[in-house]
């Protein structure tokens, strides 16, 4: 079985995070981020699909008596048999899925707990630029 491709998913996370970093709000909501991965795994095993319609792999076959085409396989007997179509696009669905949620929560929760410590560091900051304030009153006074 040949492998999923993942050029498609790539795009889409980098337009995901693009317009995540673009956006002053800098969070997405849940319904959001799982359209978007629905979205790419749809995608994706579209593109699968017609990757394995236009350059099916190679069958062989021991007798001779069969030939292969678009993932179904035909043999003498007349006998129908699936071949690797099916799993090939579930797994370019998944492979697509699997990939933005991977990355983009990934790249979330490091903007995330990155954002928690430079606001406690602004935090510090604020209380100690406060209390210089506060000191020079007290001084004025």
């Amino acid at each position: 079985m040949p492998q999923p491709p993942t050029v498609l998913p790539i795009i889409i996370t980098g337009l995901t995070l693009g317009s995540i970093l673009a956006s002053q709000a800098k969070t997405i909501s849940k319904k959001r981020f799982a359209g978007i991965s629905l979205i790419s795994g749809l995608l994706n095993s579209a593109y699968a699909f017609v990757l394995y319609t236009l350059s099916p792999p190679p069958t062989f076959s021991r007798a001779g008596t069969t030939f292969s085409g678009a993932g179904t396989t035909f043999s003498r007997s007349g006998a129908f048999q699936t071949g690797s179509e099916t799993g090939f696009i579930i797994s370019s669905f998944i492979t697509g899925l699997i990939f933005v949620l991977a990355v983009c929560g990934i790249a979330l929760a490091y903007a995330r707990f990155r954002g928690k410590k430079e606001h406690e560091e602004d935090e510090v900051e604020d209380e100690k630029a406060v209390s210089d304030d506060d000191l020079e009153k007290l001084e004025d006074n």
